[in-house]
């Protein structure tokens, strides 16, 4: 699957998550009810939606699944780009050190 693929996946799923969670908070607060009942419906909304994304990320067959540890793999890949970065900049520094050091004993 290629990376924009993957982009696309995200974005509908991110779409889909944010619309559900909007749509469900949106008809809570409009319905005729209590506040208790209203309190009651909140609260079994989200335990079902954290069953559910729960469920979705232990799934490891699940594209939520994929993408996670594709994003994971990249943020690992990226991290230790940098720590190589930082490390080489580190070496020419002290070598630029050692140049102008041996610079001076010579003269």
């Amino acid at each position: 699957m290629s990376k924009e693929n993957h982009d696309e996946i995200f974005t509908f799923l991110a779409g889909m998550v944010i619309g559900a969670v909007g749509g469900a908070l949106a008809g809570l607060l409009l319905a005729p009810k209590s506040g208790d009942e209203l309190r009651e419906d909140a609260h079994a909304l989200g335990r079902n939606l954290l069953t559910r994304v729960n469920e979705e990320l232990h799934n490891q067959e699940g594209e939520t699944r994929k993408l996670i540890e594709k994003a994971r793999y990249t943020i690992e890949n990226q991290v230790d780009k940098v720590k190589r970065d930082r490390r080489a900049d580190r070496m020419a520094k002290a070598k630029a050190a050692e140049e102008s050091t041996v610079g001076y004993e010579s003269n």
